[in-house]
């Protein structure tokens, strides 16, 4: 009986303890809750800040992708102490206000303003990993954000495919049945200098000098169809496969570097002199 009486004691000292843990947390629990409620609702800007957050941070984590191969991509580039800049660009673009491409051209600091922002066709390596990582893990048709060493970049990307195509090397001969048929079907695109060019050339051909690409690339979809074969030529056909590397970037599928330039071709339709 003095055992049990002993147990008892120590069970109503232990259920004591135990109301008195609980009622402490309670009223800690209670006291977190008040000072909840207390607190000031948010201002209607900073709700839309914390919303846009929310709505980014679900967009990263519910479509993230992996892309293989390449991808076409834009982007805006701004100094890190504009990046809050960058979300209303975002809501612009959403919303229908503006395209990507204008506002590239007004805000970007990057040289790629003046294409719309476009950078064409990129394979993991080519560019700084901060902005490779966004790049290649945003959805076609989606934007997302990179911080760089070169600043904060809005990125868009365009397209995406599975492997990047390849420069197909041709002859002189191959060349010539291409002029003897329709040039309206083809891209002829002569990138040596104007002197070069004056000494001889070929007809059809059009003259864009590799050493003036950045004034002439931002027309180049213009002036050419991108989905027809291109064909590129120079003296000897070194810095025509340089060229041609741009063009592929560029988004011109089926590009053609001439073997041997105008170094190898004797045929009918070469004109000399000016």
């Amino acid at each position: 009986a003095r055992r049990r009486r002993r147990e008892m004691h120590l069970l109503r000292a232990v259920s004591s303890a135990i109301a008195s843990s609980s009622s402490t947390a309670w009223r800690r629990s209670a006291s977190v809750r008040s000072r909840r409620v207390a607190t000031p609702s948010p201002t209607t800007s900073s709700a839309r800040a914390i919303a846009r957050g929310s709505r980014r941070r679900m967009a990263t984590s519910a479509a993230a992708v992996n892309h293989p191969g390449q991808v076409k991509v834009a982007h805006i580039l701004v100094e890190p102490k504009d990046e809050p800049m960058l979300d209303e660009l975002g809501e612009q673009i959403a919303a229908g206000v503006a395209t990507f491409a204008e506002l590239a051209a007004t805000h970007s600091k990057c040289p790629s303003g003046k294409q719309g922002g476009a950078l064409g066709w990129i394979s993991r390596g080519q560019t700084v990993g901060e902005f490779e990582r966004a790049a290649f893990t945003t959805p076609v048709g989606d934007t997302s954000k990179a911080t760089t060493s070169f600043g904060v970049h809005l990125i868009e990307v365009l397209d995406a495919r599975a492997q990047a195509p390849t420069i197909v090397d041709v002859s002189i001969q191959d060349l010539q049945e291409v002029l003897e048929g329709d040039p309206d079907e083809v891209n002829l695109i002569d990138v040596r200098e104007q002197n070069e060019w004056d000494a001889a050339r070929i007809e059809a051909f059009a003259l864009r000098p590799l050493s003036t690409m950045q004034q002439w690339s931002p027309r180049l979809t213009d002036d050419f169809d991108p989905a027809k074969p291109t064909y590129v030529i120079c003296a000897a056909g070194v810095r025509s496969a340089r060229a041609a590397a741009v063009l592929l970037d560029m988004g011109f599928d089926d590009v053609r570097n001439v073997s041997g330039g105008m170094y190898a071709y004797g045929g009918p339709n070469l004109v000399t002199g000016k």
